[in-house]
């Protein structure tokens, strides 16, 4: 075995020497703009291959009963500048699902395009329309492969609920959903990774303060299906926002705020009499800090958030992380991440709506150039009492990025 590994990373290391120089050469192709820098295009993208080992139930938004799951994705980016005032961007991404297994047989989809206006020449106020990822938290900026040291988002940000946007159950039965696998075509997370829903922001800095004011068509743990506003409309809004302040370069602090309806118009017919499904939101509280120095880097969050649930109540949970990357030298990289969430009680009863629980995650990266990477993480995880899914999980995945 460890013959083999010796052998795939040399094999990798001088595939990347080899690639170097086209994927430089195809950056540039990629690249158009005017001698003055008032109109601008660029297309770039990245190319993932991922391999996942879960024990099965799998943990997370991974959706596959396979004991190896290969997932392989191409996104696109073009990015359009006209002026120093008016930017365009566009993500299209083809892939087995948005999240793993969710599309077995493929798909292709615009995950975000929108329009940017800034109006004056410093960063005091942007604004922005169209399909993008939620201001709530710090973890989007780092969401895609080739900034994320994991292979996986953390736990508030994929790990399953047992509350449904599709319907409602009675009491009874949304209790017993504690001891039953994840049901990830219809149970939520807290956030739903990051949240590409529709809608409007304005966002800015002004000295060591930034902000970001937006609202959208979905709430943040909405699936996927809800985000595009051209195919599914405007029934309902969230409005979420986020402060931060920079208090010395290696630090940024922030907090968060969302609050929205959750549930699907589908969701209607299964309301009790007198109820409309607009009346049952996610209200979400967060703090977020990040800190920078030298080799090491460190990001947490925690988390609070309130789902209105019909024939129940009130039901509340705490989540949180803390997340560690050192860079051992230019190439390689290890990171460690503890994710923790923690369950309220039902309204009127002595019972958690559902197990308390934990996971940690290890990666280890290699950055064989500017434009090719891989990592190899490990996961663990248990939660308290009968725990319906599997608590081990495997993935390795390579990146191209050009």
């Amino acid at each position: 075995m460890k013959t083999i590994l010796i052998l795939l990373f040399l094999t990798l290391t001088t595939a990347s020497l080899r690639a170097q120089g086209w994927l430089e050469n195809l950056d540039r192709a990629l690249t158009l703009a005017t001698p003055d820098p008032t109109f601008r295009t660029d297309l770039s993208g990245l190319l993932d291959l991922e391999l996942y080992v879960p024990e099965t139930p799998a943990m997370g938004l991974l959706d596959t009963d396979d004991e190896v799951f290969f997932n392989p994705r191409l996104i696109l980016f073009l990015y359009l500048q006209a002026t120093e005032h008016l930017r365009a961007h566009l993500q299209m991404r083809t892939d087995r699902g948005f999240d793993p297994g969710f599309a077995a047989d493929g798909q292709t989809r615009l995950d975000e395009y929108f329009v940017e206006w800034k109006p004056t020449s410093n960063d005091l106020i942007n604004f922005r329309l169209g399909k993008f990822a939620t201001a709530f938290g710090s973890w989007t900026e780092r969401r895609l492969s080739w900034e994320n040291p994991f292979i996986t988002a953390p736990m508030a940000y994929n790990d399953m609920l047992p509350v449904s946007d599709d319907g409602a159950v009675p009491l009874a039965g949304f209790l017993n959903r504690r001891f039953l696998p994840d049901n990830r075509r219809t149970w939520l997370p807290l956030i739903w990774g990051p949240s590409y829903a529709s809608g409007a922001s304005v966002f800015g800095q002004l000295g060591p303060v930034d902000y970001a004011f937006e609202i959208k068509n979905a709430s943040l743990s909405s699936a996927p299906r809800s985000w595009d506003v051209v195919e599914n409309g405007w029934d309902s809004t969230t409005y979420t926002g986020r402060l931060g302040w920079r208090p010395a370069p290696e630090w940024n602090l922030g907090g968060s705020f969302s609050h929205g309806p959750y549930l699907m118009k589908e969701a209607q017919s299964t309301l009790p009499a007198g109820s409309h499904y607009r009346d049952f939101d996610q209200t979400t509280f967060g703090l977020d800090a990040a800190w920078s120095h030298g080799a090491w880097q460190v990001w947490s969050e925690l988390m609070t958030s309130r789902f209105e649930v019909p024939n129940v109540g009130g039901v509340r949970v705490f989540s949180g992380f803390l997340e560690t990357k050192y860079k051992l030298n230019s190439q390689w990289w290890i990171a460690g991440r503890w994710n923790q969430s923690w369950f309220g009680n039902v309204p009127g009863t002595g019972t958690a709506w559902d197990l308390d629980g934990w996971r940690a995650d290890v990666s280890v990266g290699y950055r064989f150039s500017r434009q090719f990477q891989a990592k190899l993480q490990y996961s663990i995880a248990e939660r308290s009492g009968r725990d319906e899914e599997g608590n081990h999980f495997l993935a390795a995945q390579i990146t191209v990025k050009f």
